[in-house]
């Protein structure tokens, strides 16, 4: 996970959301459900994928992850699709539409594999022989070959995080709660647990955390600290444990009483000095 643009924006009320763009896109979703339901790519336009999606979307709002316009997009198709195959009647639907949306989806689909594949091989490539090349005659080193571990896809966090509320709801009692939680709040937190150098994992991030608003804006917080490369998340076992850890940028100190808008414009927030939060 990681990307140049920035990953959160004000709403009008003043509150933070980040963009899935900077991270993920409508695809990745798929490939993430495909992959989790040990389905084919063929296998896009299927009741339970275009069920999950839409669960993912709803969760996704609820976490203050602003939905760009090509989830939504992609939404759309599929329940036409879906729609389609629900008709009483299939003699009067437009079947031939549907048999070209359905077929154009898996062919993007199988394309952008295809070429995500391939970038995750090259970038799994060592440096020589893949930006620097051994001259002729010269003999190449043997590369050791490396396991785990494995990335971890902002979906995964995502379905992570559901389950850490899900948790929350069984503990305490939903309660309607008309309050703000900087996220800036939050990072210092996160950096302290990590100080040390030790590896945590996802979940005990949020233990001692009875307040939904506040496991919001860490989870934000925890969001905004691996775009920038101050914490690395990983698994070691694939649908193991999720584990966070230090990054590469960890000991960088920018400005945390402006982690966002520094590269946000929000006239509002800037006249009135107010930090982004949950």
């Amino acid at each position: 996970m990681s990307g140049e643009e920035p990953a959160a924006k004000f709403e009008s009320e003043g509150g933070m959301r980040f963009s899935v763009g900077v991270y993920e896109g409508p695809l990745d979703l798929l490939l993430h459900l495909i992959k989790r339901a040990e389905l084919d790519a063929h296998d896009v336009t299927a009741s339970l994928i275009t069920d999950q999606y839409l669960q993912y979307l709803n969760l996704m709002e609820e976490l203050n992850l602003d939905v760009a316009g090509e989830y939504l997009v992609m939404a759309a198709t599929l329940l036409l699709i879906k729609s389609f195959t629900l008709l009483p009647h299939p003699e009067f639907a437009d079947t031939e539409e549907a048999e070209e949306l359905k077929r154009d989806l898996v062919e993007r689909l199988l394309e952008y594999q295809r070429y995500r594949e391939a970038a995750a091989r090259l970038g799994e490539r060592p440096l020589l022989g893949r930006d620097v090349f051994p001259s002729r005659g010269e003999p190449v080193p043997e590369v050791k070959e490396e396991g785990p571990p494995y990335t971890v896809s902002i979906f995964d966090l995502v379905q992570a995080m559901a389950a850490v509320l899900a948790r929350l709801a069984d503990k305490v009692p939903r309660q309607i709660t008309l309050r703000d939680i900087p996220v800036a709040q939050c990072i210092p937190q996160i950096l302290a647990v990590l100080g040390d150098g030790e590896r945590i994992e996802f979940t005990s991030l949020f233990a001692n955390l009875a307040d939904r608003p506040l496991v919001i804006a860490t989870f934000l917080a925890l969001l905004e600290l691996i775009r920038r490369g101050a914490v690395r998340v990983w698994q070691e076992v694939r649908q193991g444990p999720i584990l966070l850890g230090r990054g590469d940028r960890f000991d960088v100190k920018p400005d945390w009483s402006k982690p966002i808008d520094s590269y946000v414009s929000s006239p509002d927030a800037a006249d009135e000095g107010e930090e982004p939060s949950a």
